[in-house]
């Protein structure tokens, strides 16, 4: 292990010298030449990937290696392993009822349609937001305070009917008997008690007059109240009120009108609030700003959607049989009981490793067709240089916020989790921390085509390069794929080993060329 730390420390000052020699010669290139471009063959600055090692950082985790949690309607027609018992990675663990799957399916499916739809919704504002151009920033006008008054004016009367107390009512709150509050025309309702009703999704009548045949009611439902201060009082009787002869008699269907009032008032700013984000203008940095969170909102969307996608995947995958297997070895320390299945969120199943550690480490979403499960990985101990061999028994299929990777993907990309059992774990515990290496030699060498990053540039998302065509300089777009040593870059189209490009800075698009003949820029 130690020799394998020299020979990387040998490759990192390799490369340290070959940037600092790019940006030099880029200098001299600039010096030099005299209205004509300078172009390199591609082979002399190109290499290939035979340095095929994953490295990332990595952890001991907990040796829980498999949970099941039920999701909601699914249930449970068979479980075939007892608590206590030892299991085999393949072996059954419990069966669910298709049916119940495929309403989960079902589900999901809805679930990603509108996640698709949020995601475009997102992606059409961030687009505005990329096409609005910024105006000056406006002087500060000073705020001149308005001259008050020798007097103050009175203060309203706030002596008013205020109902804010459970215990006033009669009745159970039930839909067949709810709570009755006897009032007036002028009486108000407190924010707590609001609350209360919501809390308990009960039923409330505000009664004016006998309850048998009032003169007027109002109808609050628990279960469509929001949240409200509790120091709030909401005037219940306003013009346009639902009176008892009014009202309908399928009370189950109907909606008290303030709470009406409410959904219109709402609509109707929301509404205002669109038509102002329409017109409304930014400074260079407001704009800056504004598109940095909407482009937060987008990648949060977009991942919230590719986990459902993983979601519907793994439930599709339950589907053909309805049979959920053990991924690792272990022994099952949590089984519920399908006809009383726990219903706070705890695991319904629970499968922990038998003698070994579970590690877990990162991968490039660019490796995910390399890095296969069986593979081994090597780990080193940071504190103690002890180093172990594991397999990896687990590949996430949604994507991580890690930042702990380092090895030849391109870090603009996302990152998976992975986890690896290590059978001899001796002075390992949870939580030390790890160097990982994932070794894929064997799969052989990588025979694409990667050139130094310094001539390759980047506009909206676009790479390109100049290139010569026929003694002339073209700006070529060329498609990027993984980094490699973090100094060189994969071109998987728009160039060969065959073609001459010229370093991309200080040049234009048609202008003359000549080869390097002394093998500078």
């Amino acid at each position: 292990m130690k020799k394998k730390k020299r020979i990387k420390i040998i490759i990192i000052a390799v490369l340290v010298v070959a940037v600092a020699a790019g940006s030099i010669t880029g200098v001299v290139y600039y010096r030099n030449s005299k209205g004509l471009a300078s172009v390199m063959s591609v082979s002399m600055i190109s290499t290939t990937n035979d340095y095929t090692s994953m490295t990332s950082e990595g952890m001991v985790c907990d040796d829980a290696c498999q949970t099941i949690n039920l999701k909601d309607g699914q249930k449970v027609t068979e479980v075939y392993v007892t608590k206590d018992q030892q299991v085999k990675a393949g072996d059954k663990l419990l069966a669910y009822d298709v049916t119940s799957l495929l309403l989960s399916v079902e589900m999901k499916q809805l679930e990603i349609q509108s996640l698709e739809n949020q995601l475009a919704s997102e992606k059409q504002k961030l687009d505005k937001l990329k096409n609005t151009k910024p105006v000056e920033k406006q002087p500060e006008t000073p705020v001149i305070p308005e001259p008050q008054p020798d007097t103050q004016p009175s203060a309203p009367d706030e002596q008013h009917d205020v109902i804010s107390d459970l215990s006033e009512a009669k009745g159970s709150g039930t839909e067949v008997d709810p709570y009755v509050f006897t009032c007036t025309e002028a009486s108000y309702v407190s924010g707590e008690l609001l609350n209360t009703l919501s809390e308990k999704s009960a039923v409330a009548r505000f009664v004016i007059g006998d309850a048998s045949a009032p003169d007027m009611e109002l109808i609050v439902r628990g279960d469509r109240l929001g949240g409200y201060d509790e120091s709030d009082e909401i005037k219940l009787f306003l013009a346009g009120t639902t009176t008892a002869g009014d009202a309908s008699d399928d009370t189950e269907g109907s909606e008290p009108s303030d709470t009406k009032t409410d959904s219109a008032t709402e609509q109707t700013a929301q509404t205002e609030a669109d038509t102002a984000a329409e017109e409304k203008t930014y400074t260079a940095d407001e704009l800056k700003d504004a598109i940095k969170e909407q482009t937060r909102s987008v990648a949060d969307v977009d991942l919230q959607k590719r986990i459902a996608q993983a979601d519907l995947k793994e439930l599709q995958s339950e589907l053909e049989d309805g049979v959920v297997y053990a991924k690792k070895d272990g022994i099952v320390t949590t089984v519920g009981d399908p006809a009383n299945p726990p219903q706070d969120g705890t695991p319904f199943l629970q499968l922990s490793g038998a003698s070994g550690l579970y590690i877990s480490g990162t991968i490039g979403e660019l490796d995910l067709d390399t890095v296969k499960i069986g593979q081994s990985v090597s780990a080193v101990n940071y504190m103690t240089g002890d180093t172990y061999e594991g397999t990896i028994s687990e590949i996430s299929n949604v994507p991580s916020d890690s930042v702990n990777y380092y090895g030849d993907s391109n870090p603009n990309s996302s990152f998976y989790e992975y986890t690896a059992y290590i059978e001899n774990p001796q002075n390992l515990k949870k939580g030390d921390s790890l160097e990982l290496t994932i070794d894929t030699s064997s799969e052989g060498s990588d025979s694409g085509l990667y050139i130094d990053k310094s001539y390759v540039r980047t506009e909206n998302g676009q790479s390109y390069i100049y290139k010569d065509d026929n003694g002339k300089l073209k700006k070529q777009s060329v498609k990027t794929g993984k980094s490699l040593w973090g100094s060189y870059v994969e071109i998987k189209s728009g160039l060969t080993n065959d073609d001459y490009i010229a370093f991309p800075y200080g040049v234009r698009d048609g202008e003359k060329t000549k080869v390097s003949e002394d093998g500078m820029y």
